[in-house]
């Protein structure tokens, strides 16, 4: 009786091991080949509105605030990516409170309307806005996405809360996200769970802890010098730590203008793998007209797993992007926009849709994203909608 328990034991797992073999390998042509899963995002940077922008939305008719047309022009570069990122940097904390933005956001809760319509699957919550209404506005604020199924990280309800980690699995792979802002512009922090705080020892404890249930680790830090084009050593700092760690992409924001990307080759004890970090993603959208910080990108991630490797960033592109400010009848009228559908324009449908002003300003955004970010002159002549960061 015990010999044929052992035996039963031993084809059980046998028979386990078999089929973990099956899910990671495949017959092809007579050979056995790895399978690879594939996984891809896409991120932006801060999403602001400012009382320049509810106002244009607002609606005197009807009492209302519509910003529908925000996004109308981009959101085709989230279509077909599996996972789409954000920085949500303000908050809804209601309408009794009266909306405002700085230093203290209170948006209109129809703005959800348009994050929702665009596909946003996650959003950080972690910045240095988190509090401007109050431990009362960052937990409507969290209900509120929550209503509109948009999963959100680095601000909580409870403790129980901020100690779980979001995972989410796609395709095959699973990812782990974490977020942490660098502090609250000096509104106190009644509960140490309602936003997570900059802080090597919690920092280093959760990556290690999302590494263990996780294939990737996505961190999502709110720091950096804002205005500034490069971060500083504490910054580059921060980030070495988070990689130690465990991370394997960091998609950082703050600074409100574009930052330097890199590709990183890491190792958590696996195997050497490549991974990402970009310093600052600018402004998604937003009423900071001053160059650079009316310039941003669309950053689009391809993450791929063959067999039991660990996941490797495959690819790594951006769409050059500009928010425009005011329309060609200088109404205000805030659109982000493809910086090469703008300039491949013809003349005339320019005319229709953009001052000339605005037309010399793209021609400006298209040198400091793709020549910046490339590191390599990228000439006027050779525009694209879209490029692609070469490997090391």
């Amino acid at each position: 009786m015990k010999k044929s328990f052992v035996l039963l034991l031993a084809c059980i797992i046998l028979t386990a091991c078999s089929m973990q073999e099956k899910q990671e390998f495949f017959v092809s042509g007579g050979m056995s080949k790895p399978f690879v899963k594939e996984a891809k995002i896409a991120v932006v940077g801060d999403i602001m509105v400012h009382d320049y922008q509810y106002n244009e939305a607002y609606d005197s008719t009807t009492g209302t605030y519509n910003f529908m047309h925000n996004f109308q022009d981009v959101k085709k570069y989230f279509d077909g990516y599996d996972l789409v990122l954000g920085n949500l940097e303000l908050t809804f904390g209601g309408a009794d409170r009266g909306y405002s933005s700085f230093p203290c956001f209170n948006t209109p809760d129809s703005f959800l309307d348009v994050i929702k319509d665009a596909g946003f699957d996650v959003l950080t919550t972690a910045n240095n806005h988190s509090m401007d209404t109050g431990k009362s506005g960052l937990i409507r604020t969290l209900d509120k996405l929550d209503e509109y199924g948009i999963e959100h990280i680095g601000t909580y309800r409870s403790q129980e809360e901020r100690d779980k980690i979001l995972v989410k699995e796609v395709n095959g792979i699973k990812f782990a996200f974490l977020s942490y802002t660098y502090g609250t512009n000096g509104i106190p922090v009644p509960d140490s769970y309602l936003v997570n705080l900059i802080d090597d020892d919690q920092m280093t404890m959760d990556i290690k802890k999302a590494r263990e249930i996780a294939d990737v680790v996505v961190v999502m830090p709110h720091m950096g010098n804002e205005y500034e084009s490069y971060p500083r050593d504490i910054f580059k700092e921060w980030a070495d730590l988070m990689f130690i760690a465990g991370a394997d992409i960091i998609l950082a924001s703050h600074p409100h203008v574009l930052q330097p990307m890199e590709y990183r080759k890491i190792d958590h004890g696996y195997g050497v793998h490549d991974g990402f970090i970009i310093y600052s993603l600018g402004n998604f959208i937003s009423s900071q007209t001053t160059p650079p910080r009316n310039a941003s990108i669309v950053l689009h991630l391809t993450v791929e797993q063959v067999g039991n490797e660990p996941p490797n960033v495959k690819e790594v592109s951006f769409v050059p992007i500009w928010t425009q400010f005011r329309n060609a009848q200088n109404e205000n009228d805030f659109v982000v926009r493809s910086v090469y559908e703008m300039l491949t324009l013809e003349q005339s449908e320019k005319d229709k849709l953009i001052r000339r002003k605005d037309q010399k300003r793209l021609e400006e955004v298209h040198t400091e994203t793709a020549s910046f970010l490339l590191n390599k002159e990228v000439p006027l002549s050779e525009i694209q909608e879209e490029y692609v960061l070469q490997k090391y």
